[in-house]
């Protein structure tokens, strides 16, 4: 098992032959600047799938031309011909193409794959106000097309395994019997034919219950499933010959545990800490740990892998979900490389073969990040995505038969990456002492003074997203440095990073965001008296936070979405549940109990809105009053109390728009771009 190590791979074996645009690092004037309505315009998408031999691709694509066009609509993300999707068959020996599917109303699908080298499974698009789902399966000839799998339209159904070794069967997750509980099947893709694998865990009555992950073996059974039951994390184990689950593992939120992610040899591969067969910790580990594990024995190998500084998949603190995952082989169904972040995609592999085709594909794309999404089972030819903070993504065919690297299909090719900045990854200390690590973008656009915003992120309990990003592309084409950092509360770093910010919003989370803004004054990123603080939903609240707490610190600030009242947001957790984990507990930990006196007053004293007195700098509002995350009231109130003492501020509210900034529908999207280049033109800047 091994980290990939770039510096060491060169791409000797091939010449391919590929003309990449590199960075262009020029310094833009301001006239040319990117048109807002390119940050606004959503992509098409397109989906690409190569046979198990490599022979042939399945091309799903969308029949809209990739232009840049605003829907006027305020009630329609994008224009309604941006669904309907087609499918292209292309032969890679001869370069023959064959339609399956024009796209069109009568024949447009929503999803399509392989069953076999010569039989492929697609699922029409669904249609308002129809009661069943089908699956269809067809040969490459045409031939054989049958109905394989019909559902109900409010349940659900997925392909957790492809048995390509045994050509007439796949396996199928689905919860047509109880919600939320899936049920294990068989199917043939011939007949139709569907035999009972293994019924899901029925456990009570399974209320407030969510599933925060499950394991199968590689001949199809279910190994595991991980339950969330409020802060008690219990993983239950299926006993095959029994038909039985039986609780196998249970930690709680915030202490010491592990999460099964997938299998290796015979045994599990779990991320966490290390525990003796009857419980009892051994090793603790603050980032997550990758070890093999023998689910029968309860017995732990030794550790294979640690990221010092980050988690390795798994959950961070035992709570909340933590970046990556595991891969697993075409063929053999075992793990064959683990991904999660740090400020960049890391890559643990298992596979010797699956480490060598992405570091060569990794060779001919040095200045991006690279995703493999599909690859024939011998690897010679492979999909592979280039995205990044500065490139929105590209997809290439990696024909390593040929030699040859072919675009296949460009997201928003309308942006001109040269003028994109790429973020640089820097870290600095809190006045504690606790190291925050941050992404840095640099405007390329020539300034008189150093222009500067410190954007913290949502959640909190989330992580800094690493890839592209239409917000911070916006300000920085604007002559705006970025800050993004990853404050305590934030997941991914560990137990302690994620931890410590509990019930510190307005106060050391707070810290961490001015300490950022201090690194940056000091290191010549930002003029003293040219700060701004930015965000959206938890990062609105910190903007609000910043404004009223450290009004001293900003010239402005834009608040997204964001939450203004603790107290607010803390009421009736449990009639705003999660179907991906409960969410009537882990707030309460994390962000404060107002049940109590003392999580009240604490409420009360983090909460911005009780203290717009403070407030020096103008504020920008951004809200859509569709939003049932965080509810319009926290910026109506803010508004109100910002009116009575005659703060200066602007706002604007979207009628259709819900809990979004630049994700809003086109039109919304680009409006709140224009309001926002006009504030800090007269704010920022003036």
């Amino acid at each position: 098992m091994s980290k990939n190590n770039m510096s060491k791979f060169n791409l000797s074996m091939l010449s391919l032959l590929i003309s990449l645009g590199l960075m262009n690092q020029n310094i833009l004037a301001f006239d040319d600047s990117t048109p807002l309505e390119h940050f606004a315009c959503r992509s098409n998408q397109a989906s690409f799938s190569i046979s198990p031999d490599g022979k042939h691709m399945l091309i799903q694509n969308t029949i809209k031309d990739n232009v840049c066009d605003i829907e006027q609509d305020y009630s329609k993300y994008v224009e309604d011909e941006a669904y309907d999707n087609g499918l292209i068959l292309w032969n890679l020996d001869t370069g023959e193409t064959k339609t399956l599917s024009q796209g069109n109303e009568s024949d447009k699908i929503s999803a399509a794959g392989w069953l076999n080298n010569n039989r492929i499974w697609y699922r029409p698009a669904y249609k308002m106000g129809q009661k069943k789902i089908v699956t269809k399966a067809m040969n490459l000839d045409g031939k054989r097309q049958k109905i394989i799998l019909e559902r109900n339209a409010g349940s659900s159904s997925e392909v957790y395994d492809i048995a390509y070794d045994d050509p007439e069967h796949i396996y199928i997750l689905n919860n047509e019997r109880r919600p939320f509980i899936w049920d294990y099947f068989k199917l043939n893709v011939y007949t139709g034919k569907k035999e009972t694998i293994a019924f899901g865990p029925s456990i009570g009555d399974m209320r407030g219950v969510a599933t925060l992950g499950q394991i199968t073996d590689t001949d199809g059974y279910p190994l595991g499933i991980l339950l969330d039951h409020g802060l008690k994390r219990i993983l239950y184990e299926y006993k095959k010959d029994s038909k039985e689950w039986v609780e196998h593992f249970s930690f709680n939120c915030q202490e010491p545990g592990f999460v099964p992610i997938g299998t290796y040899k015979g045994k599990m591969v779990v991320s966490g800490s290390k525990f003796s067969p009857n419980g009892v910790l051994i090793e603790e580990n603050d980032t997550n740990a990758i070890y093999l594990y023998d689910h029968k024995t309860k017995t732990f190998g030794d550790k294979l892998y640690q990221d010092p500084n980050y988690d390795v998949s798994g959950l961070t603190g035992s709570c909340r979900q933590a970046s990556g995952g595991a891969s697993n082989d075409r063929m053999s169904g075992e793990i064959s490389s683990i991904s999660y972040e740090s400020l960049q995609p890391e890559k643990i592999f298992f596979n010797k073969k699956s480490e060598d085709a992405y570091l060569t594909v990794k060779s001919v794309f040095p200045d991006h990040n690279v995703s493999i999404v599909s690859s024939s089972s011998d690897r010679k030819r492979m999909v592979a995505r280039i995205w990044g903070t500065h490139e929105p993504g590209e997809y290439f065919l990696v024909d390593l038969v040929k030699g040859s690297v072919q675009s296949l299909f460009k997201t928003r090719p309308w942006l001109d990456r040269s003028k994109l900045s790429k973020a640089i990854e820097v870290r600095y200390k809190a006045r504690d002492g606790l190291e925050i690590p941050a992404l840095l973008t640099l405007s390329k656009v020539k300034t008189d003074k150093n222009y500067f915003m410190i954007m913290p992120h949502g959640g909190p309990n989330t992580k800094q997203y690493i890839g592209y990003d239409s917000w911070v592309q916006f300000f920085t084409s604007r002559g705006v440095n970025i800050l993004q950092p990853d404050f305590r509360g934030s997941t991914g770093l560990g137990t302690n990073h994620y931890v410590l910010g509990n019930q510190e919003w307005g106060k050391s989370m707070q810290d961490d965001i001015s300490d950022g803004v201090a690194w940056a004054i000091e290191n010549g990123y930002a003029d003293e008296d040219r700060v701004c603080i930015v965000g959206a939903s938890y990062g609105g609240y910190a903007t609000m936070a910043g404004l009223t707490f450290t009004p001293d610190l900003y010239r402005c600030g834009i608040n997204a979405i964001g939450v203004t009242d603790q107290i607010q947001i803390l009421e009736n957790f449990a009639n705003r549940a999660s179907i991906r984990q409960s969410w009537d507990e882990e707030p309460l930990l994390e962000w404060g109990d107002i049940s109590t006196e003392e999580g009240k007053a604490y409420a009360l004293s983090s909460s911005p809105v009780n203290f717009v007195k403070n407030i020096q700098a103008p504020v920008l509002v951004l809200q859509g009053s569709n939003d049932r995350t965080v509810e319009p009231r926290h910026a109506e109130d803010l508004i109100d109390k910002l009116k009575s003492l005659n703060k200066e501020y602007m706002a604007m509210f979207q009628a259709k728009a819900g809990h979004c900034v630049t994700g809003c529908q086109e039109r919304a999207a680009l409006e709140y771009l224009e309001i926002q280049e006009e504030f800090i033109d007269k704010y920022l800047k003036n």
